[in-house]
This record gives C-alpha cells, sequence and structure tokens, in this order.
C-alpha cells in the first residue's frame, strides 16, 4: 500500500494494452483499433485522485491521439520504437523520481 500511495505517474503502451491488439485497416488505409472503455474509466479515476497518466507507444494513430484528447490525458508519446527517452523525458519534465511511477 506505500509503494502505491507514493505513485504519482502512471504510464500505459497502447496496442495490447489498451486494446487487444488488433488493428483494423480500412480500404482508405485508415487505421482503427477497439478501446476498452473501463480502461478510460479507470484512467479518469486515477486523474481525479491526482495521479498523471502517460502514454508511451511504438507506433503512431491518430485514432490514439482522439482517444487520449477524449480523457484528458496530455503525456502522449507515439512512434516511440525505443520508450526509455520518452519515459526519461516525462519523468524530468513532471519532477517525479522512479520510484513514483508505475507503468
Amino acid at each position: 500500500m506505500d509503494k502505491a500511495a507514493a505513485i504519482r505517474l502512471v504510464i500505459f503502451d497502447v496496442d495490447g494494452v489498451l486494446t487487444d491488439g488488433s488493428l483494423f485497416l480500412g480500404d482508405d488505409g485508415q487505421e482503427y483499433k477497439a478501446f476498452n472503455s473501463r480502461d478510460g474509466h479507470g484512467m479518469k479515476m486515477l486523474q481525479a485522485t491526482g495521479v498523471e497518466i502517460g502514454i508511451i507507444t511504438g507506433r503512431t494513430s491518430q485514432v490514439v491521439s482522439y482517444r487520449m484528447d477524449s480523457l484528458g490525458i496530455k503525456h502522449v508519446y507515439q512512434g516511440q520504437l525505443e520508450k526509455l527517452p520518452a519515459f526519461e523525458e516525462l519523468i524530468q519534465r513532471l519532477g517525479v523520481t522512479t520510484e513514483q511511477v508505475a507503468y
């Protein structure tokens, strides 16, 4: 409980974490993903307690931008094949330690 109480930032990947990993592509090349509404609700609940939410994902998708905007998530890093630099930038920007991060 003490470790959980110290968390100030939770970072998520997208594909296979916030989605089931399926990618739906339209004839026009448009990419579609299915997000679980319960994940979004949980993220909103975390934000309500003052916990920041971050997204670091290897792929780049407009639908991810739309979904994160709808949830009020400001810290979104897409196209990050190497995720550590984005992680380090985000914790520095927010002024948190690695012990205050769950991912």
